[in-house]
């Protein structure tokens, strides 16, 4: 399970054979079922999450029960996961991650991450950046959300994020976008026609 996140980090960044010694090390490998959750609200989150396999959702659920999805994680895009205040801050979460397929993730303590960024300056630039990257990507999809009409922001999806049309049901994809599943199914056809998506 080990060689994807190996390759992503290669790209980055070479490391010698006792730092990767010391990532295997303090690895966990995790498998979830479809619908199973990850992280619950209320839960802190402990551990920085690669994903090998699958697709999460990212949301949050008032308390009359209505979901609101914040990002998704599919195997090949966002790979890497967790939720960002409570890791931090060591709060409960104010978000879930659940699983929309089985899951075969790579966990790692983030203890075990901060000892490795102190012992090894070139992974805590990286572990820093992947980081930074995961907060910009749900504030930038968050800031499209919010200045794009629903449509051209539907159109923006469909050109930069297609993989995620074929993996994520369309109710996520509606909750994400802000609209109606009705809506979502005719302006997805309508789109599809006129743009040569």
């Amino acid at each position: 399970m080990f060689e994807q996140l190996e390759k992503i980090i290669k790209k980055e960044v070479s490391f010698s054979a006792d730092f990767w010694e010391e990532l295997k090390n303090c690895a966990e490998n995790i498998y979830i079922k479809k619908n199973e959750h990850l992280i619950h609200q209320g839960e802190v989150c402990r551990y920085g999450y690669f994903l090998n396999r699958g697709s999460l959702i990212h949301y949050f659920q008032s308390e009359n029960g209505k979901e609101t999805v914040l990002s998704f994680y599919v195997d090949h895009y966002y790979q890497f996961l967790s939720s960002p205040l409570s890791y931090f801050n060591e709060i409960g979460s104010t978000f879930e991650i659940k699983a929309l397929e089985d899951c075969k993730l790579i966990a790692f303590h983030k203890d075990n991450l901060e000892k490795l960024s102190q012992k090894y300056p070139d992974f805590a630039v990286f572990y820093h950046k992947i980081t930074a990257t995961a907060l910009h990507n749900m504030y930038l999809y968050t800031a499209m959300r919010l200045s794009l009409s629903a449509e051209d922001f539907l159109i923006y999806l469909m050109k930069n994020m297609s993989a995620i049309f074929e993996r994520i049901p369309d109710k996520y994809i509606a909750q994400f976008v802000g609209v109606s599943g009705e809506w979502l199914c005719k302006v997805k056809k309508k789109i599809l026609i006129t743009n040569n998506i």
